[in-house]
């Protein structure tokens, strides 16, 4: 392989290396959306209550939404929807874990 085949190739592999970087940079990070099965302590009074929901959230921009309440009056079905990207979400949930009426969530795929 000759000088300039060598040096033609390493500018195409940098390119390839700028252009796939900023390609990266540009795309917009995914939004939050992730269905939760969520295990409360049984002294919340009202789990569908907006207060409620709305206080197990400690980062702006995220939403939990009502969606169904099991037999045994403490499991909820929630959806936590936000801007993103995955790892805020999962930063989301973690805090919502910690709250002393949160038992346990399950996250549905």
């Amino acid at each position: 392989m000759n000088r300039r085949t060598r040096c033609l190739l390493g500018t195409a592999a940098l390119l390839a290396i700028v252009f796939g970087v900023e390609d990266a940079a540009a795309d917009p990070p995914g939004p939050c959306d992730k269905y939760l099965t969520v295990e409360l302590t049984p002294d919340v009074p009202n789990p569908r209550d907006l207060t409620f929901l709305s206080s197990l959230l400690t980062i702006p921009g995220y939403q939990l939404v009502w969606r169904k309440q099991n037999d045994d009056n403490t499991t909820v079905e929630l959806e936590l929807t936000g801007p993103g990207p995955e790892d805020q979400c999962r930063a989301v949930i973690a805090a919502i874990r910690k709250d002393a009426r949160v038992q346990s969530i399950h996250v549905h795929k």
